[in-house]
């Protein structure tokens, strides 16, 4: 590895973002509300945490992101964080628990993947590799995390990716369990950074991807359920979800609060 290296990648506010997450891991692990997340700072019950304690992020970040917060919580936060005049950007929270993972899930990867395209190695997944993938998700829309956090350095998580012949990183996926033994979530492992090369589309390989992220949390992250955040409006990533046996959580949402319009992740 270069002395040049860096585990940060993207613009220079993704890169901003990816490194303020990776310094508070340590604070933020047994921290009641917070979220072990490695981009946007997350809580999971903002009370507990404290409104102050979003209202400073918010006003050096201009990001924060509530997950799973139902009605009452976000309307809160609308009045607690009405001097940012935030704009609100949603996900719908899916999940499904080990056993159904296991059952959906395994049968779909024992389906096997595509011709052509292998699994990356964890022992050829360097943070050379890892950076490939850095880039490849950015391309595909998906903004990643520093190599640091894909590679499970700072919090138990699998980067999972696939390559073709030539070595090119062709699909990516990730889970990690980032919620803390204070959140309702404990033991749940968040799967995202679910991506695909444009030009292997349509072969199922995207579901496949997911599948696999799902499978890895419970069988080697050992995590009781899983969830993925989807958009609302994003109806074939609703059905891929759905296809890998996790369900809409009713009256549960994920909300980013920011001051831009604009998503930094799709």
């Amino acid at each position: 590895m270069t002395n040049d290296f860096s585990p940060y990648f993207g613009t220079d506010i993704v890169k901003a973002l990816q490194q303020a997450r990776d310094e508070q891991v340590a604070a933020l692990a047994d921290l009641p509300g917070a979220v072990v997340h490695a981009r946007t700072f997350s809580s999971d019950d903002p009370a507990k945490l404290g409104w102050g304690h979003l209202k400073r992020i918010m006003s050096e970040e201009g990001m924060v992101t509530l997950r799973g917060a139902d009605e009452a919580t976000v309307e809160i936060a609308k009045e607690k964080l009405s001097d940012f005049d935030p704009k609100l950007h949603i996900w719908d929270l899916f999940m499904a628990d080990a056993e159904i993972i296991r059952d959906v899930c395994g049968t779909i990867v024992q389906g096997g993947r595509p011709d052509g395209v292998t699994r990356i190695s964890d022992g050829a997944m360097t943070p050379q590799k890892a950076q490939e993938v850095q880039a490849f998700l950015t391309d595909q829309g998906v903004s990643p995390f520093s190599t640091d956090a894909l590679l499970g350095k700072l919090f138990p998580a699998r980067l999972i990716s696939l390559q073709n012949a030539e070595g090119k990183v062709v699909a990516a996926g990730f889970a990690a369990m980032t919620h803390n033994r204070h959140s309702p979530f404990y033991e749940s492992a968040w799967v995202g950074l679910i991506a695909v090369d444009p030009t292997l589309r349509g072969l199922g390989l995207g579901k496949y991807m997911d599948a696999l992220c799902n499978l890895v949390a419970v069988d080697e992250l050992g995590a009781i359920s899983t969830m993925e955040f989807v958009a609302q409006d994003n109806a074939p990533s609703r059905a891929m979800l759905e296809s890998c046996g996790l369900k809409q959580v009713a009256a549960k949402s994920v909300v980013m609060f920011s001051t831009s319009t604009d998503r930094i992740t799709k």
